[in-house]
């Protein structure tokens, strides 16, 4: 038998459990559960446990994703050092008058900080919307 011929068996075999499982209510699966020894209250305890540890590993799996994304990004930003702040301003407020598709929303009307100017001149640059003026050595 054919790899390929084994694998339509088995997709079919899993049709016909589904569309059985589908057509049996939940009292019907209680009981006969119950008349094979199946133990509901462990067999609920043990999915829901291989349910969280799969959660668990997916979530693992997106922060080290994450992560990775992240160091990537602060490498590509220790190409460049910062211009002084007057500078970052102009160089931030230039990129909103010339693209209009920037936007940007702000803290309760606040003004905003030092560390604010250069945290969004630093997404700019990553953004490609301004050019980093300095180049590290």
């Amino acid at each position: 038998m054919t790899a390929a011929k084994h694998a339509q068996e088995i997709a079919a075999l899993r049709d016909l459990a589904l569309e059985d499982l589908e057509a049996t209510t939940d009292q019907e699966l209680r009981t006969e559960a119950l008349e094979e020894g199946v133990n509901l209250e462990t067999n609920a305890i043990q999915i829901k446990s291989a349910m969280r540890d799969a959660a668990a590993r997916a979530l693992r799996q997106r922060m080290a994703t994450a992560k990775t994304t992240m160091q990537s990004a602060a490498t590509a930003k220790a190409g460049f050092i910062r211009p002084g702040i007057d500078r970052i301003k102009a160089l931030v407020q230039q990129a909103f008058q010339t693209d209009s598709a920037l936007g940007l929303a702000f803290r309760d009307g606040k003004r905003q900080s030092d560390g604010d100017w250069e945290t969004l001149y630093d997404d700019l640059v990553s953004l490609g919307k301004i050019a980093p003026e300095h180049e590290a050595d």
